[in-house]
Formats: structure tokens, sequence, C-alpha cells
């Protein structure tokens, strides 16, 4: 007599397990983007809120001053270049210079008893923030 040999269900089964993970696969690498754009924004919002935080810094020495960049510049550890306070910044944005990774730009414009200013943030990716700001002049 002649053994017959079954269909097992062995077939159907790897199909489902190629199947599950493909899905599972395909999942992992939707996961990993997302991660990734998250550790990328992340990061611009940390630059951005430290940017914020060092603009707020040079703009309240600038108003405590009367707008004096000299005197700003003294508080704030920055430097006048051609009228204008600059303060350069590492990674970590603390106040260097020669390994400037961000700049932060103040150049002032006296009016009639005030002394505008804009200020400005750059870094490797440009213009982070620009603001206007004033101060009081202090009297003479």
């Amino acid at each position: 007599m002649e053994e017959r040999v079954r269909p097992g269900g062995t077939g159907l089964f790897m199909v489902e397990l190629l199947a599950s993970s493909g899905v599972f696969v395909l999942c992992a690498a939707v996961c990993i983007a997302l991660f990734v754009k998250a550790e990328t924004i992340s990061r611009r919002s940390e630059t951005l809120s430290r940017a914020v935080s060092a603009a707020q810094t040079a703009a309240e020495y600038f108003r405590a001053c009367g707008g004096d960049v000299m005197e700003t510049a003294a508080l704030s550890g920055g430097r006048v270049e051609n009228g204008s306070l600059v303060i350069g910044y590492d990674a970590e944005w603390a106040v260097a210079e020669g390994t400037e990774v961000f700049t932060l730009t103040l150049t002032p414009a006296p009016e009639d008893g005030w002394v505008d200013g804009e200020l400005t943030v750059t870094g490797s990716e440009g213009e982070l923030l620009r603001w206007q700001v004033g101060a009081l002049e202090a009297a003479s």
C-alpha cells in the first residue's frame, strides 16, 4: 500500500509569519524615523531657548547701561566692533572668543532721548532670532 504525504499547515504558517514580520519591520522603521525627527526638533528647540535667554540678558544689560555699548560690553563679556556689541558663544552657550559657534550682535541707533538697537543671534544654521530693543539714554 502506498503511503500518502498529507500537506501540513507549515506553508501557511510561514506566509503568516513573514507577513507579520514585514508589518513589524515597517512599523519599527516608522517609529525610528519619528524618534530621529523628535531629537532634531528637541535640539533646535534647546538652541532657540538658549538664544532667547542670551538675547534677553544682553537686552537687559543694554537697558541697564542706558544704551551705552561700551558699558554693555564690559558687563556682558563681549566686545565692540564698528560701534556694535558682539558677544560670541561656544556650543554650550558660554561666552567665548575664538571658538564661537553662536554670535549675538547688538547694533545701537540713537534717537531723541532713546537708544534703539537691533539685536540678532546667528549660528551655523543662519539667523536664529532678531529683536528690536530700546533703552533710555543715561543722563549726562
